[in-house]
């Protein structure tokens, strides 16, 4: 049975919201740029809501996470990914084709293609033998190497038999031959982040370093992997946590806030950060805006920007939208500026009306 029309536009704004959500927390960004490339990206997607089909929501997350991973990995880096480094590197083929080539087809070169097999392989390799070194491979792990997979963009068969693939330890890795210095120094910088997740443990640490004297990277190259790796870890717990709170200030009340607040942290923050934030969800406690957050104004903006697009995917009414910009205010003046949720709020919305607008024209009309 068809959905009625108005059902239509509300399913296709609820999965704009969440593809804003998704972008805003995976770069700690509100950019115009990347939200429009996203949107060009999830057009059919977004199409086909607004003609009547369901959507695609954070609801189904194990699906949604890696089809957004896949949707974003020509476009920007996403901070939670261990290995977004490697993609940003260009070790991806949903880019498309490149250099003269693309003026003719869109189809990537067998040279390409072999190129992003063998080196996101073996980074999708490495990434698996660290998270596995403590003997086990858990959900988040298997997440992670899911996602970073699927976003190199490698034919079906490929990619299927490199998800099939055990774990190995990171003395059986083999290094492909002409691995880029700048490949090698993101697959370190990766692993050492993929160590960190869930906290310092000397196996994982020790299968990194192995892969680092593996590829042959001088010392200080290796010490430096650590010390970015450790600062990726680090600016995740600063922006993640705000973030959180700020979804359950202004959302406080509303249905789908502790949905949305855990996602924000699986988002924003490493596991070993994440525990507390989902157990102060899980527990219900309120939210009380103290202070305690600094956040520079890119950052500010991000988080209220996330807060903002969470906030409206419900689509609240005049009246309820109006007691949540009053709390989001307060959140925008417990970060530091008042006047900075406006702006976040204005952000937001002048990006979802120009997409949705676009968007009515496929409606079905009403039956009669």
């Amino acid at each position: 049975m068809a959905l009625p029309p108005n059902i239509c536009l509300v399913n296709a704004a609820r999965s704009l919201c969440d593809d804003v959500f998704f972008a805003i927390a995976s770069t700690a960004r509100l950019d115009d740029g990347t939200l429009r490339a996203l949107a060009k990206r999830r057009a059919p997607v977004l199409q086909a809501a607004a003609r009547g089909a369901p959507g695609e929501h954070l609801g189904a997350w194990d699906t949604w996470l890696v089809r957004m991973t896949v949707a974003m990995a020509p476009i920007q880096p996403l901070r939670w990914l261990a290995m977004a480094d490697v993609i940003d590197e260009g070790i991806s083929l949903e880019g498309g084709a490149r250099g003269v080539r693309s003026l003719f087809t869109s189809k990537p070169s067998e040279k390409d293609v072999a190129r992003v097999k063998a080196f996101g392989g073996f980074a999708a390799r490495a990434l698996a033998a660290v998270l596995g070194a403590t003997g086990t491979f858990q959900m988040e792990a298997k997440s992670q190497r899911g996602c970073f997979i699927a976003s190199l963009g490698l034919p079906e068969e490929d990619e299927r038999a490199l998800v099939k693939e055990e774990p190995v330890r990171a003395e059986a890795l083999d290094v492909p031959e002409g691995l880029p210095p700048k490949v090698a120094r993101a697959v370190l910088r990766g692993a050492f982040y993929a160590a960190m997740l869930e906290g310092v443990d000397p196996r994982e640490e020790q299968a990194v370093l192995v892969i680092g004297k593996k590829t042959a990277l001088p010392a200080e190259e290796i010490t430096a992997a650590h010390g970015e790796a450790r600062q990726r870890i680090e600016a995740a717990r600063a922006f993640g946590a705000p973030c959180v709170d700020a979804i359950r200030y202004v959302l406080d009340g509303e249905e789908a806030s502790d949905e949305l607040a855990v996602a924000a942290a699986k988002l924003t923050l490493p596991m070993n950060h994440r525990t507390e934030a989902i157990t102060a969800v899980n527990v219900g406690g309120k939210v009380v805006l103290a202070k305690k957050h600094s956040l520079d104004k890119k950052q500010r903006e991000a988080a209220l920007a996330l807060s903002w697009a969470a906030a409206l995917r419900s689509d609240p009414s005049y009246v309820r939208r109006s007691e949540l910009a009053f709390r989001h205010d307060a959140v925008a003046a417990d970060l530091g500026d008042e006047g900075a949720g406006k702006d976040a709020r204005r952000g937001v919305e002048t990006f979802l009306e120009d997409e949705l607008r676009a968007l009515v024209p496929l409606v079905p009309p009403p039956l009669p």
